[in-house]
């Protein structure tokens, strides 16, 4: 089965013969495994740890405290259990979506990464032309080691060479600085150079204590004082809040309120998504404020502390607050590392889902081809599942099509029956 998008469209990246044979060698002689033997997202890890400085990897890799945000994003999706329905004709499969009016080839998108230039010097140029020949959203970080112009540049070049048949286009994340006149400016130049959504991001007051990184910084620091020298990642970008466990001073708005969407959504004037939701009681009020969609998302485990999955949060949603799958789009990120989770969470109203860190770690090892085939993987996934549930479109499913039950012992609940939300 195949899943390149567009047959009959070579490549930009296309290897001739003679380039294949010498990229085989290559890899044949760093020792990295072919990429063909990466057969599930969570095998480009594996090797990205083997590739990527150590610096690189503890910054991708990390979350806040002692990682028990990180584990419930991983760990809940396997208390969900799918309830398959059979002797259904399942010979044409459909798994396009529509994000904020705007098809995608699949049902999930590349979650905003910062600083990939940290995982490979293509950073996000070469990311965006992988999930571009996929047809495939890419959500750009504001904390992106290359200027948002020169990455939206790759994106056109690759539609210009794939004769504009490609449905991908670029959202951009958004850290909301202090200086309102930079954040003005910031929102401006993304307007400018075509972005079509923009995702503020909400749960980052202040950042959360990342402690691998932080033990890192401090050895770094203490083999300064000793001589030697802390080391530096060039960065081109002024407004990412940090690189590691401390944050750049002035780069997020600890005084961002709801109120502030009013002059951030008259600035845009175009799709508004709230980036890191965690509580049903959010849900109700980004209704109130008539944003088009809402990310559930603790920030990849990153930011606070024993934070609910986002899967939980939608099961929150669904329990307590169902009419809001009408009244805006719902999209989830966290922990999906396989496409039976993506269909986990669109059965239970998602519009779309986010990945992230598999797609960091397939860029590391094996630059766009890496994120293509990290992108057929999860499609497969997803059509297999669809077949064997017994769908042939995204919309047929249902939160009938799976078990909650489990998941639905730890939700939280109202501590009196009657209490508003």
């Amino acid at each position: 089965m195949c899943y390149f998008l567009f047959p009959g469209i070579s490549s930009p990246l296309h290897m001739t013969i003679s380039q294949s044979l010498a990229k085989i060698i290559e890899i044949m002689a760093n020792n990295t495994p072919h990429l063909s033997l990466c057969v599930t997202t969570t095998d480009f890890e594996k090797v990205a740890k083997d590739v990527l400085p150590e610096k690189s990897w503890v910054y991708a890799s990390s979350s806040a405290a002692t990682g028990l945000s990180m584990r419930s994003n991983l760990d809940d999706w396997s208390l969900i259990n799918f309830r398959p329905r059979i002797l259904r004709r399942v010979d044409r499969m459909d798994t396009r979506r529509s994000i904020l009016g705007h098809t995608s080839q699949f049902p999930f998108f590349v979650s905003a990464m910062g600083t990939l230039g940290s995982s490979h010097p293509g950073a996000e140029p070469l990311l965006v032309r992988g999930a571009t020949r996929k047809g495939m959203h890419t959500m750009i970080s504001t904390a992106s080691t290359k200027p948002l112009e020169e990455i939206m540049d790759a994106h056109r070049e690759e539609q210009r060479l794939l004769n504009n048949q490609s449905p991908a286009n670029l959202s951009f994340q958004l850290y909301v600085p202090e200086d309102r006149a930079r954040a003005k400016s910031l929102i401006q130049r993304v307007k400018a150079a075509g972005y079509q959504s923009l995702w503020v991001t909400v749960d980052t007051s202040t950042l959360g204590k990342r402690t691998a990184d932080r033990y890192l910084q401090a050895q770094e620091n203490l083999n300064a004082d000793q001589g030697g020298s802390a080391r530096d990642i060039h960065n081109e970008n002024d407004f990412a809040p940090a690189f590691g466990g401390r944050q750049v001073p002035g780069s997020v708005d600890a005084g961002l309120t709801w109120e502030d969407l009013k002059w951030i959504s008259q600035e845009w004037n175009g799709p508004l998504v709230l980036k890191g939701i965690q509580s049903v009681e959010d849900v109700k009020l980004a209704v109130q404020h008539g944003v088009q969609g809402i990310l559930l998302s603790n920030h990849g485990g990153r930011q606070i502390h024993s934070a609910p999955s986002s899967l939980m949060t939608l099961l929150e949603i669904r329990k307590y607050y169902p009419e809001a799958f009408d009244k805006l789009q719902v999209f989830v990120d966290g922990g999906l590392r396989d496409g039976a989770d993506v269909l986990k969470a669109l059965c239970l109203g998602a519009t779309a889902v986010g990945v992230g860190r598999p797609y960091y770690y397939a860029l590391a090892a094996y630059g766009a081809e890496g994120v293509e085939r990290c992108t057929d993987i999860l499609a497969e996934e997803v059509e297999i599942t669809m077949k064997m549930l017994g769908v042939t479109s995204l919309d047929q499913l249902r939160p009938e099509m799976i078990n909650t039950s489990r998941l639905e012992n730890e939700m939280w609940r109202p501590a009196f029956e009657k209490s508003k939300l």
